[in-house]
């Protein structure tokens, strides 16, 4: 059995994957070129103990002995999720607010006593899977002062496989499993959830549920609500239902979409049946250079609307395409499309050279395979980035530099002016906050109507300041989506740092019945309160 890796309290992931002193380095050669990376402008997060939280208002009671801890060290890991504002937050010297307690139920009894307890004295709960919320989902909210405490719910406890059948393609999981002990589970019997979102390694099946997320291979597979069969939920009055196991039925708006999506303000989810996959024995993947975005967009278009199907298909914008091959010291030019496909049961040849025709046919060039990869050049640079960049943020962020992402999809047909403009007004903010900065953009899951897009961007900021910085450039990209018509995110969530566009995506009437479920399922209103549906 593999050894247990430790949570970081302050940063992305575990503290066995940070960087080590050769990836700085190589790091620090690369973009120190761009970047104030020197001992002068070096301020690294400080300790645990060095982190100042709002004094506790709540003390375990006696009852919840070894299921609820008032540790600081629990305290400072639970108070925050994984977005830039989060962890620049840890560097700001400000008392930061924190839950006053931390539960750690083991199974599906000792979940319900906490929820007991929360519920008869008034204290807020937020469910908190593997902390990687990067919208603000589990950070405590002012709205949690009408409370009478809050408790950080951590479900990692609940990570049991109840049941794997083989024949109907479903797994029966607990809402605190993660995803490669997921993945262990299934490999046996040949199966795989085939869901590699950036988090992948320390993320829960309950935490993509409830924000409604997107993994790696999401363009074949769908997005995790379409892999939901059915759902276990514990409401903190103490009711419990399970939705049916059924593979689809029209009566009624579907009840498990309630919960996806819902990021544990309208009950718990406890588990879940996952719609799984057989586990692929035919790959082909290649890299094909596009001389700009717009031919690459507009080959992947042509791809998903003629029923290829890839299993990836991801375009990085030639700004995206140089970023992510710089630490390799490979000078590359133009788009790049990751173009891959896969089955359990056929070879993929066929629609990969399908595929290929497309792109050549919009002056796509493909990358011939490289060894016994059997992948286009340009592949392995991006993948083996692909996990490391939030560990990359991190160590950048201890030299006050701003970097981040966001996301939004749009239709195929507001392409590529929504691009261009969402972009330009990015930068001009990044300029205006940093003095200079750079935006970069790619593709990750493609639809026949349209596409998602995940931009990144990054500058110079000023420690004191990064929190306030990051949000004047937050805003001036969000308010360029939403008047570009993108929603304000696509797999990330709403969490509590998109609530003013959420409310301009979401009817007013929508957000009412929002509000009346939530009256229904939590009537003490101690789940998660101040998400976006609130107000």
């Amino acid at each position: 059995m593999p050894q247990q890796k430790t949570r970081n309290p302050l940063g992305w992931g575990y503290l066995e994957d940070a960087l080590g002193d050769e990836e700085r380095r190589a790091i620090a050669g690369v973009l120190g070129k761009v970047f104030r990376l020197d001992d002068e402008h070096f301020r690294p997060c400080p300790p645990v103990g060095g982190v100042p939280l709002r004094r506790a208002r709540v003390e375990p009671p006696r009852e919840m002995a070894g299921l609820v801890s008032g540790d600081h060290a629990d305290r400072v890991l639970h108070c925050i999720g994984r977005s830039f504002r989060d962890l620049a937050s840890l560097r700001s010297g400000q008392e930061l607010a924190a839950p006053d307690v931390v539960a750690t139920p083991g199974n599906a009894e000792e979940l319900a006593r906490v929820l007991e307890w929360a519920n008869r004295d008034g204290l807020g709960v937020i469910p908190f899977g593997g902390g990687s919320s990067v919208v603000g989902g589990v950070t405590p909210d002012p709205a949690m002062d009408r409370c009478n405490g809050c408790v950080s719910l951590d479900l990692q406890g609940l990570s049991r496989v109840l049941e794997i059948s083989e024949r109907d393609r479903v797994a029966h999981v607990e809402a605190g499993i993660l995803g490669p002990a997921l993945d262990a589970a299934l490999r046996p019997r040949g199966l795989t959830m085939r869901y590699y979102p950036q988090s992948y390694f320390h993320s829960s099946v309950g935490g993509w549920i409830a924000t409604r997320g997107a993994g790696h291979y999401s363009t074949l597979h769908a997005k995790i609500e379409d892999q939901v069969e059915a759902l276990g939920v514990l409401l903190p009055d103490g009711r419990r239902l399970h939705t049916r196991a059924l593979p689809a039925s029209s009566v009624g708006p579907d009840p498990n979409r309630l919960w996806c999506g819902s990021e544990g303000a309208l009950g718990v989810i406890t588990d879940a049946r996952l719609r799984v996959q057989a586990r692929p024995q035919h790959k082909a993947t290649r890299g094909v250079v596009f001389p700009g975005f717009e031919s690459a967009l507009e080959a992947g278009r042509e791809i998903v609307q003629a029923g290829l199907w890839p299993a990836q298909l991801r375009i990085l914008d030639p700004d995206e395409h140089r970023m992510s091959n710089a630490l390799s010291g490979q000078a590359v030019s133009g788009a790049l499309m990751i173009l891959g496909f896969e089955s359990s049961a056929f070879r993929v040849d066929e629609p990969l050279r399908l595929g290929l025709d497309l792109c050549r046919a919009h002056g796509g060039q493909p990358r011939e395979p490289r060894g016994d990869s059997g992948k286009g050049e340009g592949v392995d640079n991006w993948r083996r980035t692909f996990f490391r960049q939030p560990y990359v943020r991190d160590f950048l962020l201890d030299y006050a530099v701003i970097a981040d992402t966001f996301e939004t999809a749009v239709p195929w047909s507001r392409l590529p002016d929504f691009y261009r403009q969402v972009r330009e007004i990015t930068r001009a903010a990044v300029n205006r906050v940093c003095g200079a900065g750079t935006v970069t953009c790619r593709t990750t899951h493609a639809y026949p109507d349209g596409v998602c897009l995940y931009f990144s961007f990054n500058g110079q900021g000023r420690h004191g300041a990064l929190a306030d910085q990051w949000w004047e450039i937050k805003t001036a990209a969000s308010d360029a989506v939403m008047a570009g018509g993108g929603t304000i995110s696509h797999h990330h969530a709403m969490g509590r740092d998109h609530k003013r566009w959420a409310r301009q995506e979401l009817p007013p009437a929508f957000r009412g019945a929002i509000r009346a479920a939530k009256r229904e399922l939590d009537p003490g209103a101690i789940m998660n309160p101040g998400l976006w549906f609130e107000g």
